[in-house]
């Protein structure tokens, strides 16, 4: 476990306990499936992901205590080392109803548009229990780009958009069907805690998942919310193979999803970016 900080550490806590101003707002759901619709203007299909992060912690390089010791900045070795990290994650009051609501979902599906450069491409993503994905990307000509992770492993079919063949195999081998609160429930060993790290706008949890396998995740999670707002693929090695940032979360037949997705290459390099207009959820029968 991480070195307690003392002081610093309650410098930390004081940001935590602010009330959080979100400006992601939860979309009413409508009917028994699906949703929550979405029609993001041009302008906002390409925005930067960094201006829709909503926290009231200020928008600086870093973030000092009233000493002027630094806590966090904005890169990794700003980092900060914090005692009993899992705990504040598992404790976040916000994500209980969430988290509680997303144990009876059985799958959740998504459809919305891919933005590369300047091309577009209809998307659609379904995701079931236990960790089972599936991307479906459509092209001109009726052809498309298909990839799946299953129990008999992951198939592909047709060329990416956007995304090297070895990221999206990296997303979906890593993919995780619950959150990292109902994950700490039932094995409080599947994380590795990192600390804290400051992100534009919002302090996070930095957690890494310890799974087998070529591929694993970075998570960062949202100190007021309890979203992950973002994630890092890496292999085996260490490299990093992808950062995914997630954002415009909202409320939807009880739980919370991302609705906007933006995925950079290991250089900062921004890919492609995903848009959601509408997620179904369905629930496992009675």
């Amino acid at each position: 476990m991480s070195k307690f900080l003392g002081p610093q550490l309650a410098g930390v806590l004081l940001l935590l306990l602010l009330p959080a101003a979100s400006s992601f707002a939860d979309a009413p759901a409508a009917g028994n499936q699906a949703a929550a619709t979405r029609n993001p203007d041009t302008a906002d299909r390409h925005s930067s992901p960094d201006s829709a992060y909503a926290s009231e912690v200020p928008k600086v390089d870093m973030i000092e205590n009233k000493n002027g010791t630094t806590l966090a900045t904005d890169n990794e070795e700003g980092t900060i080392p914090v005692a009993q990290e899992l705990d504040f994650v598992q404790g976040n009051s916000f994500r209980k109803p969430y988290d509680e609501s997303l144990k009876t979902v059985a799958e959740v599906e998504y459809y919305g548009t891919r933005y590369v450069d300047c091309e577009s491409y209809r998307l659609e993503v379904r995701t079931a229990r236990p960790d089972q994905t599936r991307t479906m990307i459509k092209t001109e000509n009726s052809s498309k780009f298909e990839i799946s992770s299953s129990s008999k492993g992951v198939e592909t079919r047709g060329i990416p958009q956007g995304l090297a063949i070895e990221q999206e195999r990296a997303l979906v081998e890593t993919f995780n069907f619950d959150t990292p609160v109902n994950e700490l429930e039932k094995d409080n060993q599947v994380f590795k805690p990192l600390g804290m790290q400051k992100l534009p706008g919002m302090l996070t949890w930095k957690l890494e998942v310890d799974r087998p396998g070529s591929y694993h995740r970075i998570l960062y999670v949202d100190s007021h919310t309890g979203d992950v707002v973002k994630f890092t693929v890496q292999n085996a090695q260490g490299a990093r193979v992808l950062d995914v940032v997630l954002h415009d979360y909202r409320s939807v037949e009880g739980i919370r999803v991302p609705f906007a997705v933006d995925y950079r290459s290991s250089d900062g390099t921004l890919l492609a970016n995903d848009r959601f207009e509408r997620v179904e959820v369905k629930r496992r029968k009675s």
